[in-house]
C-alpha cells in the first residue's frame, strides 16, 4: 500500500544509532501498528511502511454506523453495519458498481484530526475541518442505510442518505436535479427542530429533526405531483431552474 506519494525525511546520528525522522504527515499514523523495513536500491536507501489500517477503518466506520443507527431509531432499524456490502479501499472512486469503497486515508485522517482536537483549544473551523474529513465515508454510509429506511424509490433514499451524509460533515450539495431538492427540504425540516450546525448522530434532537425530513421526503417520493410542486417553489426560492436529471 502506498500511502504517501512523496517522502521529505531526515536521517539524524542519535549517540551509537541512527535516527530516521518523517514527516508531519506520518502523525496520522500514530498509534497503529506497522512493519517497517529498509534495504538498498542501487545507490538509494529505500525505506518502506506498511500500517495495518483495517481494524482501524472498520473501527472507525461501526463507530459511524452505530452512530447511523441511533440518528435513524425513530425511522426504523438499519441493523449492523453491512460489511458483506463494503470494501475498504486507500483512495475510494467516486463511481463504483458492487462494493461501497471505504476510504482508509479519509478514516485515518479523521482519527487524527479527531485525536488532536481533544488535546488542544481549537477554533470553529478546526471542527469544522473535523467533519469535513469524514465527508465521503458519512454519506456512503448514509445512503446504505436510507435504503433500510422503507422508501419505494431508490434514488429519493439515496438522496437521504447523502443529505444527512451533507449536513452532518458540514457540506453542501452543487446543481445536479433531484437530489438538491431532497436537500434543500431536509435542510428545511431539520433546522426547524435542530439548528445546531455541529449536532451528534446520537443527539435526541437530531433523531427528531431527521424524522421530520424523512416524513417529508418520503410522502414527496410518493407524491409525484407535490413533488414537482416542491420543486418548482425551490427554484422560485434560489432563482435558478433545476435540471430534472
Amino acid at each position: 500500500m502506498k500511502v504517501f506519494d512523496t517522502v521529505d525525511l531526515k536521517i539524524e546520528k542519535i549517540e551509537d544509532s541512527v535516527g530516521i525522522l518523517f514527516p508531519i504527515e506520518y502523525e496520522a499514523l500514530e498509534g497503529l501498528d506497522a512493519e517497517f523495513s529498509a534495504g538498498v536500491e542501487g545507490d538509494e536507501l529505500v525505506l518502506k511502511i506498511r500500517p495495518q489500517l483495517n481494524d482501524a477503518v472498520r473501527e472507525t466506520v461501526n463507530e459511524l454506523w452505530r452512530g447511523l443507527r441511533i440518528l435513524f431509531s425513530m425511522i426504523g432499524d438499519i441493523g449492523d453495519t453491512p460489511w458483506d456490502e463494503l470494501e475498504i479501499v486507500w483512495k475510494a472512486p467516486h463511481v463504483y458498481e458492487e462494493k461501497v469503497p471505504i476510504s482508509a486515508s479519509e478514516a485515518i485522517v479523521h482519527r487524527h484530526i479527531r485525536a488532536a482536537f481533544g488535546k488542544e483549544q481549537y477554533l470553529t473551523s478546526d471542527k469544522e475541518d473535523m467533519r469535513k474529513s469524514i465527508h465521503d465515508t458519512i454519506t456512503k454510509l448514509g445512503e446504505l442505510a436510507s435504503l433500510r429506511l422503507g422508501f419505494g424509490d431508490e434514488l429519493f433514499a439515496r438522496a437521504f442518505g447523502q443529505a444527512v451524509g451533507n449536513s452532518f460533515s458540514c457540506n453542501t450539495t452543487s446543481l445536479y436535479g433531484m437530489y438538491d431538492i431532497v436537500f434543500e427540504i431536509f435542510n428545511e425540516e431539520f433546522v426547524k427542530v435542530d439548528d445546531d450546525r455541529f449536532w451528534k448522530l446520537t443527539s435526541e434532537a437530531a433523531q427528531k429533526a431527521v424524522k421530520a425530513a424523512y416524513d417529508r421526503i418520503r410522502y414527496l417520493s410518493e407524491h409525484r405531483e407535490e413533488y414537482e410542486n416542491e420543486k418548482a417553489r425551490v427554484e422560485k426560492k434560489w432563482g435558478v431552474w433545476i435540471n430534472p436529471a
